[in-house]
């Protein structure tokens, strides 16, 4: 079932397809039936005359802003003093170029697509805002925020020891990436029965729902080709969920599954099949969190390696990522995992009142039980990851 109100089938109408060798190519017929229904193609490539179906530049635009924002603040490992106007220029994307910040120009903004409680709260703001007053400091000490040794170079810690870059870019990767799959693009008010599904959009080669369930796709920002057993030499072309969905590959299989449930459901899609569709949506809804809990075990692993070996730095690192894995989990509307017990690992288990100095190694084996006991899939491999 999609989110927001229970789906209904719509009513079969007919659309000519047929295959082509790098996806499935749909004709301007109106006859869509069981009978020239189309096979899901090897790849997220769909055509109808010829020509891709198969566009998300906004989607695009806001993987470049939020690469363009990290490496702004890791200037600051420098010692450069960043500025908190130039991270709100970027975050608005004022002026169509993050306020000169960005070697692109777009419309599209990350702002108007974070998710609304952490807008409220001015979480990325906050962030900004302390993230420069912190680069004007020098190092970083219990409390205080500033730069931490992390082997031959620095990071930029907040208060609680947390590494800016990563609650910024991993923080976006939640509050927008994820916000948008979980509760925008993926949900009955854009790809439920009711949404165009016939007539193409006005100076476009497809239709509304096509084009939601692709802006989706467009947020996981995987190669058109992903698949597991993905070869070295293009790691290259992952970035963001896709990079961290490799990552975990080779204990859970992630690429083939979620690669599986997007050609499906966009399929089913072409296919007016809403049943179908709905149960692709289920294993992506269900695949995309346990990926971030996957994440999330695997950074708490390796800060366990570096607080045994005395790296302080590294084991800061590794942390901030676990903190933004976990948070990211709340995101989806029907996760698994409580917010009581996102708020404990946040906020006890990695540290008391969140703060980093104070984590323990009972407390990080607390967070990593909690993820494992609440995601059984990752127990066989929990030491793996």
């Amino acid at each position: 079932m999609l989110r927001t109100s229970r789906p209904f089938l719509l009513p079969a109408f007919a659309l000519v397809l047929s295959l082509m060798v790098s996806g499935c190519d749909i004709s301007n017929s109106n006859d869509k039936n069981d009978e020239n229904a189309i096979e899901p193609p090897e790849t997220y490539e769909f055509t109808r005359n010829g020509e891709s179906t198969v566009a998300y530049p906004g989607q695009t635009d806001r993987l470049d802003m939020v690469e363009a924002m990290k490496a702004y603040i890791a200037t600051a490992h420098d010692g450069e003093t960043i500025s908190e106007q130039a991270l709100l220029d970027m975050f608005e994307n004022t002026d169509g170029n993050g306020g000169g910040h960005f070697t692109f120009t777009s419309e599209r903004q990350l702002k108007n697509k974070t998710f609304g409680p952490d807008l409220d709260e001015n979480l990325f703001e906050d962030f900004f805002a302390k993230a420069a007053a912190a680069s004007e400091n020098g190092e970083a000490d219990e409390g205080v925020p500033g730069l931490m040794r992390r082997g031959d170079g620095y990071i930029l810690v907040d208060a609680k020891g947390r590494e800016f870059t990563q609650l910024v870019e991993k923080g976006l990767m939640g509050a927008v990436f994820y916000n948008q799959i979980f509760n925008v693009y993926l949900t009955n008010d854009r790809i439920g029965p009711n949404v165009e599904n016939e007539a193409l959009r006005e100076g476009t080669n497809y239709t509304d729902k096509e084009h939601h369930f692709d802006e989706a796709y467009g947020y996981f920002d995987a190669p058109v080709d992903f698949e597991s057993d993905w070869p070295d030499s293009r790691t290259g072309e992952l970035r963001f969920w896709s990079k961290y969905s490799n990552g975990s590959d080779p204990q859970l299989g992630f690429n083939d599954t979620i690669m599986e449930a997007f050609i499906q459901g966009r399929t089913a899609i072409i296919n007016d099949n809403q049943g179908k569709l709905e149960q692709q949506v289920e294993v992506l809804y269900e695949n995309l969190e346990l990926l971030a809990a996957a994440t999330a075990v695997h950074y708490i692993n390796s800060t366990l390696s570096h607080w045994n070996e005395g790296n302080q730095g590294e084991a800061f690192h590794a942390l901030s990522e676990a903190w933004a894995f976990v948070n990211a989990l709340k995101y989806n509307p029907d996760k698994t995992i409580t917010p009581g017990q996102i708020d404990q690992i946040l906020n006890s288990d990695f540290g008391e009142n969140g703060s980093f100095w104070n984590v323990t190694l009972d407390g990080l084996n607390n967070a990593k039980s909690t993820l494992v006991d609440t995601y059984p899939d990752l127990e066989p491999v929990q030491d793996q990851l």
